[in-house]
């Protein structure tokens, strides 16, 4: 088998240059990751062919690019490859990410640079470095190395990439390092040219004027999470609100810091469920003083997944006034009684919260929600709640 020595050389404020030689096999597969890289900045299937391409070649069992939050450390979007049905969900609405060690390992990496847990070393398990919540998931699915790269940073976000290893393929070799090394500047090169490429598409006058011409308040968010669009009667209930607003970078929060981790969380179970075809919605309620906020968060599935985004329809109700219950029985097909727990709901509250403000038994109300889903068709709580903020807001 030939060598072809490839060398690269790394920017100045990137790691020190490096060599290695790269059989001929190696050289072609290198290049064919390369080439499927640039090649997601064309199609509409976002970076799913090189990570299948990269899963192949460096046998990862999951992983992807992800835009991370700094303070606190959360997921906001990002891409992955791997993981089981409803992880994402989990994993956004979990503390996991501000006590993940290889999320706060690889935000604080030198930019450009790969390093994994055993750091090419043949022997040791990541087992032996995770604290008890992310050992408990990596004994789960048999993992034994991690390896990832910060992509890069703002003050608000870093994005970073990353692929896990099970036991069966051993930890990622110092070789096998070393090609990942030659893959990150190309990689840096993509995310950063598809996440302008997708800002700037988003950045539209055509969404404005659509926008402006709803009465209803309407805030739309791209895959990245930041608002693309706000129309002049969301502005109007976010201007004079004490809870809610738009940070500089662009993104829908609070300064109530709970509240702010709310939101981002519902915003990113929204753009996952975009990328995986799910419309499921996603309902928060904000108590802001006399005022009674509601936020329904709904996926946007565009025929380009680099197009996807989030629906937010805000809808402001005074604290004091009961929603109409005639109305709502005609409406849903309720009766008085599960019109009362309708209303409830529509106030935020969870069963048991319902079930001591009315005075009933935790039992009879989940019997009431029950009916009230058998009754309409729906399959979650969370969308007879967004359709029940929709109708009476």
């Amino acid at each position: 088998m030939t060598t072809t020595t490839i060398t690269t050389h790394a920017r100045n404020d990137a790691a020190p240059a490096t060599s290695t030689q790269l059989t001929e096999q190696e050289l072609k597969r290198y290049n064919q990751l390369v080439n499927m890289l640039y090649r997601c900045l064309h199609d509409n299937t976002g970076f799913r062919a090189f990570f299948e391409a990269f899963q192949a070649h460096f046998q990862a069992l999951q992983g992807g690019i992800m835009g991370i939050t700094s303070n606190p450390q959360r997921l906001c979007y990002g891409w992955t490859f791997g993981y089981p049905e409803g992880f994402e969900q989990w994993y956004i609405n979990s503390d996991l990410p501000e006590r993940d060690e290889a999320i706060t390992r690889f935000v604080n990496q030198p930019p450009r640079q790969f390093a994994s847990f055993l750091e090419g070393h043949s022997e040791g398990s990541i087992l032996d470095m995770l604290g008890p919540e992310s050992r408990a998931w990596a004994e789960q699915i048999n993992m034994i190395d991690s390896v990832g790269m910060l992509v890069t940073q703002t003050e608000q976000c870093r994005v970073i990439f990353m692929a896990n290893r099970q036991q069966q393929h051993g930890p990622y070799s110092a070789r096998e390092l070393l090609q990942l090394n030659l893959l990150a500047p190309h990689i840096e090169n993509a995310v950063t040219l598809h996440l302008k490429l997708y800002q700037s598409s988003n950045d539209n006058e055509n969404l404005a004027l659509a926008l402006n011409h709803v009465n209803k308040a309407l805030v739309v968010c791209n895959a990245l999470g930041r608002v693309a669009q706000a129309n002049h009667a969301a502005r109007s209930i976010l201007e004079s609100s004490n809870k809610l607003f738009l940070s500089e970078g662009e993104r829908l929060t609070s300064k109530n810091n709970r509240l702010a981790r709310k939101i981002n969380d519902a915003i990113s179970t929204c753009i996952v469920h975009s990328h995986q075809g799910k419309l499921e919605p996603v309902t928060l309620f904000i108590p802001d003083s006399d005022e009674r906020l509601a936020l329904s968060l709904v996926p946007l599935i565009a025929d380009n997944p680099d197009n996807n985004g989030v629906l937010i329809e805000l809808f402001s109700f005074n604290a004091s006034q009961q929603p109409d219950l005639e109305k709502m029985q005609a409406l849903f097909d309720c009766t008085p009684a599960e019109a009362s727990v309708a209303s409830a709901m529509m106030q935020g509250l969870s069963a048991n919260e319902i079930a001591e403000k009315k005075g009933i038994s935790i039992h009879t109300a989940r019997q009431h929600i029950k009916s009230l889903l058998g009754k309409n068709g729906f399959g979650k709580q969370t969308e007879l709640i967004a359709m029940l903020v929709r109708a009476l807001g």
